[in-house]
């Protein structure tokens, strides 16, 4: 029979556990090790918004994080207090981390979701930059798409996203995507990368049902990335928030 999680050997040495470790290595690993492992907080607001790929970075290394949830009303009281202004913050025992990329791109490198070596990770990192480009091209339409800001929705979306979109997103496919043989967008194996792109994917979806129809590789990976276990439990259990 096997050994279930933290049992105890005749010798007094807890017996390894090879499903557990195959299923979520870190969180097993957390198990043996005992108390002494990191302190993580992550806040935020009441959203997925840009804590998410960190929230999901948690879940799928099965590492347990108290997620903070702030309301708009509570913001600017903290905000004086934050060191760029902004959410999200992490704090790993006290030390406090900014910006939702560097966030991201510290919790992957930790958790193994970082590319598996230098040269993976130089590529999921450019890749991480270049959606943060991406982002800031069209910044200016996300507010007006979900309500946020006044604006011409119809006009933004033709003469600030469509642009951004169609400069980025064939870039991706033609040198990442259509170049894989493994399904992820560097190497062979899930990195921050590919989370960025299929949660974007999917908000953008469900705003715009039609807005990646030319583009049916993003779809399929997407389809790819949320169908991951740990993943998927995590996008079928988490808080429900609009964007």
């Amino acid at each position: 029979m096997a050994a279930d999680k933290g049992s105890i050997s005749n010798t007094g040495e807890k017996k390894f556990n090879a499903s557990a470790f195959l299923t979520q290595p870190i969180k097993y690993i957390r198990s043996l090790c005992g108390p002494e492992m990191p302190h993580y907080k992550l806040t935020y607001f009441g959203l997925k918004g840009r804590a998410e790929i960190a929230r999901q970075l948690f879940a799928l290394a099965g590492v347990e994080y108290e997620d903070k949830r702030i309301t708009f009303e509570e913001w600017p009281a903290l905000k004086s207090s934050t060191p760029f202004g902004q959410l999200p913050l992490l704090e790993v025992d006290g030390v406090i981390i900014a910006q939702s990329i560097t966030i991201a791109r510290f919790l992957a490198r930790r958790f193994g979701y970082a590319g598996e070596n230098d040269i993976d990770a130089a590529k999921v990192d450019g890749l991480a930059d270049t959606f943060a480009d991406y982002f800031t091209e069209q910044k200016n339409f996300f507010p007006v798409l979900i309500g946020r800001v006044p604006g011409d929705k119809d006009a933004l979306y033709k003469e600030v996203y469509e642009p951004a979109r169609d400069k980025y997103i064939p870039m991706i496919i033609e040198h990442f995507l259509k170049k894989s043989t493994s399904g992820f967008l560097v190497g062979s194996k899930l990195s921050y990368a590919d989370l960025l792109l299929a949660e974007h994917v999917s908000t953008f979806q469900e705003f715009l049902p039609h807005n990646w129809d030319k583009y049916p590789e993003l779809l399929a990976h997407r389809d790819r990335i949320q169908a991951i276990p740990a993943l998927k439990k995590w996008l079928e259990t988490r808080p429900k928030t609009p964007f």
